[in-house]
């Protein structure tokens, strides 16, 4: 493994709450400049989309953050 340059502040490490306090705090700035579901109506890739999403172009957008899904596949 190569060395990095990167420095790593030990005091400023943040437990998982913490970020997901900050992640919505981002998220509700950010729905103040812009809207919160920018889906497209319609693309060359529906027909997979709606297969995949039953019925939906997409995964719902109110779904909490689950990072153990990833870990389910």
């Amino acid at each position: 493994m190569t060395d990095t340059k990167l420095f790593i502040r030990p005091e400023r490490v943040i437990t998982w709450e913490q970020w997901q306090a900050g992640r919505a705090e981002r998220r509700r700035l950010g729905n103040l400049v812009a809207p919160a579901v920018i889906r497209r109506e319609k693309s060359e890739g529906d027909e997979y989309l709606r297969e995949t999403y039953g019925g939906e172009r997409g995964p719902p957008f109110n779904k909490p953050f689950d990072p153990s899904a990833d870990e389910k596949r």
